[in-house]
């Protein structure tokens, strides 16, 4: 007990600066990304550091394994480095007991891993696009200024408005000029707000109680319209709706639908938790080293290991989403090679061979 007390206190100590550090690095994008959305107006800035921290929570799910996996691999590291796991080898305590510990520790990680990827980031992912909807319509809003014209949509709207209400919401006496396909459409109102469709992702200005003039330029050949209300569209979605965007819908849905992308956008979230293990499992026999090599000797190669898993995930998740590979298959034969893989070299560094090499052949493994 006192061994697997040691064994945990080493890697959460290396785990939790690993991961100190790439909060930082993300983080610092990402709060260069949202502050230059909020410099360029895109959106407002009081909804900064909402966005950042919904963000953060929602690639937890992929910071915290990646945390774990280095963590294991420098806090072993330095125990081979300072000749600790030699000693206790030598001492009756064998790899078995190192790799059950190491196992616990991944399992634990990886429940909370499945909460966050199953559950925590669809909700965290949908209320993202709500809020970036909402803070870009806000944005629109700020960037409009009483008695300035106001370009939207690359110029193909000209707004101007005479006054704007203290919140920022209304506008009053309002001038929309709409170019399309030729025609020059101009409308005058006397109230008007912006508008989000939450089916489309399309946003409008509404205008209420105007005029519309429509007609082609350098002609006399134009239609007047009187309306209550009347809606110009002044930004259309890019992308398919935002919560309809595969890391927005939840597991249960994907689930429900059935079909390949969603199946495979499935398999991705389950393959965070199982990846959990099974590098810990790796970084066991990768962590191994001399007191010459040092404690960061196997770290390249844990590198490279660690981007071959993940791509090759994110291969067969491409392939399933294509139809090229069946849902069956999937991207469980990934984790079973890798599986294997760490269990061969687990066996292979528990064998009587390894052990002779460091003098060690009378040691008794448990």
């Amino acid at each position: 007990m006192i061994i697997q007390r040691y064994l945990l206190r080493e890697i959460l100590q290396a785990a939790v600066a690993v991961l100190a550090v790439l909060l930082i690095i993300y983080l610092s994008n990402r709060f260069a990304r949202i502050l230059s959305d909020a410099a360029a107006g895109q959106i407002s800035a009081d909804l900064i550091f909402q966005l950042l921290f919904i963000k953060l929570i929602q690639n937890l799910e992929i910071l915290i394994p990646v945390a774990l996996f280095f963590g294991i691999l420098i806090g072993l590291g330095r125990l081979y480095n300072d000749s600790e796991i030699v000693a206790m080898l030598a001492n009756g305590v064998g790899i078995r007991r190192i790799v059950y510990g190491v196992f616990w520790i991944s399992v634990i990680v990886a429940v909370v891993t499945f909460g966050l990827s199953v559950y925590a980031a669809p909700e965290m992912a949908a209320s993202h696009a709500k809020l970036l909807a909402r803070a870009r319509g806000e944005a629109e809003i700020s960037g409009i200024l009483p008695g300035r014209f106001r370009e939207l949509s690359g110029g193909e709207r000209i707004l101007y408005v005479e006054e704007l209400s203290p919140d920022k919401r209304s506008m009053r006496n309002v001038f929309v000029q709409v170019r399309e396909k030729g025609n020059q459409n101009i409308a005058v109102a006397e109230r008007a707000n912006l508008f989000l469709n939450e089916s489309t992702g399309d946003r409008y200005i509404v205008l209420e109680d105007g005029y519309r003039y429509t007609g082609e330029p350098g002609t006399a050949d134009y239609v007047i319209t009187r309306f209550e209300k009347y809606a110009v569209r002044i930004e259309e979605a890019s992308s398919e709706p935002a919560h309809l965007k595969l890391d927005s819908l939840s597991s249960f849905e994907l689930l429900s639908v059935g079909g390949a992308k969603y199946l495979a956008e499935l398999q991705w979230r389950l393959s965070l938790p199982i990846s959990v293990v099974v590098l810990s499992m790796l970084a066991v026999p990768l962590s191994r080293t001399s007191p010459r090599q040092g404690k960061y000797a196997k770290l390249f190669t844990a590198v490279v290991v660690f981007f071959i898993y993940n791509n090759a995930i994110g291969v067969a998740q491409i392939l399933v989403e294509r139809g090229e590979l069946s849902p069956y298959i999937g991207i469980w034969p990934v984790h079973l090679v890798a599986a294997a893989i760490s269990l061969g070299l687990i066996w292979a560094q528990n064998s009587p061979r390894w052990r002779t090499v460091l003098g060690l052949r009378k040691a008794a493994t448990q």
